[in-house]
């Protein structure tokens, strides 16, 4: 009978061997950082990217963006389906004013995204960074 209890704690302590040998801890690790890094770019970010959008067209086009994606070496961003939509001024009729321009995937190089999480200038840099971008591509889609 004593054997039981030998098997069960060396399958125990094998198991506590393996959950923290670097093969496992590093990945786990990585894919922690990346889940996080896109809840971020997919909660915050894209929020604050939005209304930078709008702050730097001098409020005349609202920006949608479906979702942000860190690439998979986090060496680039991935927009899926930016909607942006440029509004009508208070005085001007609707139909004059009404446009839209449709951007299905855009992917813009990005050095360090995983930093966004851990650094605030970081953040409002990247986000001046890709705003610029978003606005590159509508004057090309014009």
């Amino acid at each position: 009978m004593p054997l039981l209890p030998r098997r069960k704690k060396f399958v125990l302590n094998w198991l506590k061997a393996f959950m923290l040998s670097p093969g496992v801890l590093f990945p786990t690790g990585y894919l922690l950082l990346y889940l996080s890094t896109n809840i971020y770019l997919n909660a915050d970010f894209k929020t604050n990217l939005s209304e930078s959008v709008q702050r730097a067209t001098g409020n005349t086009w609202q920006t949608s963006i479906k979702s942000i994606k860190a690439g998979l070496v986090f060496d680039s961003v991935i927009l899926k389906h930016i909607k942006l939509t440029k509004t009508t001024k208070p005085g001007m009729r609707a139909n004059t004013g009404s446009r839209t321009i449709t951007i299905d995937t855009l992917e813009i190089p990005f050095q360090n995204i995983q930093m966004l999480l851990f650094s605030s200038i970081e953040r409002q840099s990247s986000t001046n960074a890709l705003c610029e971008k978003i606005l590159a591509e509508k004057r090309l889609d014009q």
